[in-house]
């Protein structure tokens, strides 16, 4: 099992785990079954790969509907994962969930849900993504999305989650499926905060503070390596000079000050500018430094191109 799916697993057992109450429960059973595999008057059928959303299916329809009105199918899979199939057959169970969890209709739309309050919000959409959502493990990646079985109710909940967290994500389709999805780390924050996942959404949290961290200590480093190597090009560069004026015999006849600065140059290879300027012992400032060891080097060339 990937990283990521193991941390969609544990956001799904983690929101499931936080569906309490009544009306809360009624809501996700709501989100869950408007965005089933399968959804009509005579049959609803569920799937998941997580069980303890197969046991929240189980226990919120049984409470509606009665014991036995779920029917649970384990589907072994070449990847050795299981898939849980969930149905809920005949119209008496489905008429009685229906009418439960407030669906005057089993179409796919979200009519029903516009004017849920706000305290029942985080339940139904926290259904709604363990009916059809998954996120990525954020060491990977920020993507979090849902997987809807058509273009009308993906848009539909996004302009849901546009108006209610003020957070616009992108949809795609993907085979026979539109994806709504997110990839902005704080839009997936609000949305695990949302749907009862609080663990995961402050570790989502940590680990992005970390990469920050992480990311400015190594632009840091990168920048005092480039920093470095710039001033190991300098020296280079300098003693190169300083070697070239030695050779033509016209170091004596240097100014004092120029020979104080190739000496001090020759001793001290590996010192950066500033460095340098400290070690001189006199009142010339770092400017001054540089333009002494600029000169040799204009000297040099000079030789040269004599």
């Amino acid at each position: 099992m990937s990283a990521s799916v193991i941390f969609s697993h544990r956001v799904k057992a983690e929101a499931a785990g936080n569906i309490t109450g009544r009306k809360k429960c009624d809501a996700a059973l709501g989100g869950m079954i408007l965005f089933s595999r399968e959804i009509s008057p005579e049959k609803i059928v569920f799937r998941t790969e997580n069980s303890d959303v197969r046991d929240l299916f189980v226990r919120l329809c049984e409470h509606a509907a009665g014991e036995g009105s779920v029917t649970v199918e384990k589907i072994r899979r070449e990847s050795d994962s299981s898939l849980y199939s969930l149905s809920i057959c005949g119209s008496q169970a489905i008429s009685t969930i229906s009418d439960r969890v407030g669906l005057s209709s089993l179409e796919r739309t979200l009519r029903d849900y516009e004017t849920i309050p706000d305290k029942l919000f985080g339940a139904f959409v926290a259904g709604i993504f363990l009916g059809c959502g998954s996120v990525a493990d954020p060491e990977k990646g920020y993507h979090l999305e849902f997987v809807t079985p058509d273009e009308k109710i993906c848009r539909e909940l996004g302009a849901m989650l546009s108006e209610r967290l003020y957070i616009t994500g992108g949809i795609v389709k993907r085979r026979s499926s539109y994806v709504l999805y997110f990839k902005e780390s704080e839009h997936i924050e609000d949305i695990l905060t949302l749907i009862g996942a609080q663990r995961a959404s402050l570790e989502l949290m940590n680990l992005k503070i970390y990469k920050d961290l992480r990311n400015h200590a190594n632009r840091a480093t990168n920048c005092d390596t480039a920093n470095v190597g710039r001033q190991n090009r300098s020296a280079v560069r300098q003693i190169e000079a300083i070697e070239v004026i030695k050779a033509s015999g016209r170091f004596d006849k240097l100014p004092s000050e120029l020979k104080s600065a190739a000496e001090l140059r020759i001793e001290n290879p590996d010192l950066s500018l500033s460095e340098l300027t400290l070690k001189s012992g006199t009142a010339v400032s770092r400017s001054g430094m540089n333009h002494r060891l600029q000169k040799l080097i204009d000297i040099a060339g000079e030789i040269k191109n004599a």
